[in-house]
């Protein structure tokens, strides 16, 4: 897929996706698959935790879906309640997400489904946000009214796609992920800041994208997993 048509592809819709959303609420059927998907994921957890709601976040929750785009399903959880000591109960709920999320691949109507425990007190900026638990938003999205330039965001993708693939070039010939490190660190940050300045519709947030659905972000990751993995193999 070329990348014009790669960023058009990640321009808004009119509606919310059929394949969830009637009239905006949340058919029946999709809410009870996703309780049952969370309970598994609690019951997996192995700790008592008090659960403080069930949540679907990101794109499928907006106007914003694509045919990359997966559900994100947030247990929020009283992490208090399991010790005091937070950030160790953060390591924890993150070490079990992951096992979990690399063990599992689950899909409704052929839509990837995430998980994520997600501490109550944590802040966490979503223009859609719905509660599976109460069936109802909590944030309720707006379409979206802004123009996207796709001529620009094309130029600055190719650009960052240039500046990838230097990074794993050089990393692979000094055999160091610091440059991968790096690459991915810029990428975090330019999306972060276009998601706060401007949502989701920033050149940086569909940049970063459109360089996901191409590949480029997991190719960063095997390559620097596979350096670490030769580095200590080697004596």
């Amino acid at each position: 897929m070329n990348i014009k048509k790669t960023i058009k592809s990640h321009l808004p819709h009119d509606k919310l996706s059929s394949k969830i959303w009637e009239k905006e609420k949340m058919l029946p059927a999709f809410r009870e698959a996703l309780l049952k998907i969370a309970k598994e994921f609690i019951e997996y957890i192995g700790v008592p935790i008090d659960i403080v709601d069930i949540t679907m976040t990101g794109s499928y929750a907006n106007y914003n879906y694509t045919v990359f785009s997966d559900i994100d399903l947030h247990v929020i959880v009283d992490m208090d309640s399991v010790n005091k000591d937070t950030d160790l109960v953060e390591e924890f709920f993150n070490a079990k997400r992951s096992f979990w999320n690399d063990r599992h691949d689950i899909t409704l109507k052929g839509i990837e489904v995430e998980l994520y425990p997600q501490d109550a007190d944590e802040e966490h900026n979503s223009s859609g946000v719905y509660s599976i638990y109460d069936d109802l938003w909590v944030t309720k999205p707006k379409k979206f009214k802004d123009k996207v330039d796709i001529d620009k965001i094309e130029k600055g993708a190719v650009k960052t796609i240039k500046e990838i693939n230097v990074a794993i070039k050089n990393s692979i010939k000094s055999m160091d992920e610091k440059p991968i490190s790096k690459m991915l660190k810029k990428l975090k940050k330019m999306r972060s800041s276009g998601l706060e300045r401007s949502g989701e519709l920033s050149n940086e947030n569909i940049t970063y994208k459109v360089i996901r659905a191409q590949g480029f972000l997991q190719k960063l990751f095997d390559t620097k997993y596979n350096i670490a993995d030769t580095n200590l193999s080697s004596l």
